[in-house]
């Protein structure tokens, strides 16, 4: 029973002095004055050097790391992390990226193609790409990546979104020889592009025959390019069909 006491009252006194020992720390870490660690992600090194400044935190810069998708000197990372409290003096310590440089990149939208090209000549920027796609005005620019204002300017140069008018589809009819004028003029007002190659009709013969380079009943395009021959009794391209 006496050694039973004896554990008891070891237990009780390491109980004790466990309890005193934490709330004696918690005492002193609330008596004593702290401040909580702003975000700093994101900044660029000096604006967060400032901002760290001004809660009495000094700034180190651990590393560069590589990065495409932020900009040079922007904070990628912080210790302590942001809303942590911590002793005025104590030093943050952050990592920055070693990215592409900031530009101000010129507002594009709303400009023709070429209008936009010679802006972006203007600036030393370079056309990554002209995407065309259905709706808007044709060869307006309707978007860019990047936006602009300051960003990040992709190497390569910026990818203009821009639009066209709907491509359209029809069906290839059959080319009479007395229709021939007629489907010319049609094709005309539809602004369906084609070609004529005439190869001759042999003398005596009666009206030309015409033969397409789309089969009759085929689906083409409007810009597809359509090749009409007439004559030759027929020869096509020179050779026999």
């Amino acid at each position: 029973m006496t050694l039973f006491r004896l554990l008891l009252y070891a237990a009780a006194a390491v109980l004790v002095f466990v309890l005193a020992t934490s709330y004696t720390i918690r005492f002193l870490l609330l008596d004593e004055q702290t401040v909580t660690c702003p975000e700093l992600t994101g900044l660029d090194v000096e604006e967060a050097r400032t901002l760290a400044s001004q809660k009495g935190l000094p700034l180190a810069v651990a590393k560069y790391e590589k990065r495409k998708d932020v900009a040079y000197n922007r904070v990628v990372l912080q210790k302590p992390d942001a809303g942590v409290p911590v002793r005025p003096g104590r030093t943050v310590t952050v990592i920055l990226a070693d990215g592409p440089m900031m530009a101000v990149i010129p507002a594009f939208v709303g400009l023709s193609l070429e209008a936009a090209k010679a802006a972006l000549q203007q600036q030393a920027m370079k056309l990554k790409k002209a995407i065309y796609v259905p709706g808007g005005e044709p060869d307006r620019v309707l978007a860019q990546v990047p936006e602009s204002g300051e960003n990040i300017l992709d190497p390569d140069g910026v990818v203009l979104i821009v639009g066209s008018r709907a491509k359209r589809f029809y069906v290839m009819p059959e080319v009479a020889p007395g229709q021939y004028a007629a489907a010319l003029k049609e094709m005309d007002l539809k602004s369906i592009k084609h070609v004529e190659v005439s190869l001759g009709r042999p003398e005596g013969a009666g009206a030309a025959a015409v033969k397409t380079s789309v089969p009759p009943r085929a689906i083409f395009r409007e810009d597809e390019g359509l090749e009409l021959q007439t004559g030759g009794g027929g020869q096509r391209g020179g050779g026999q069909q």
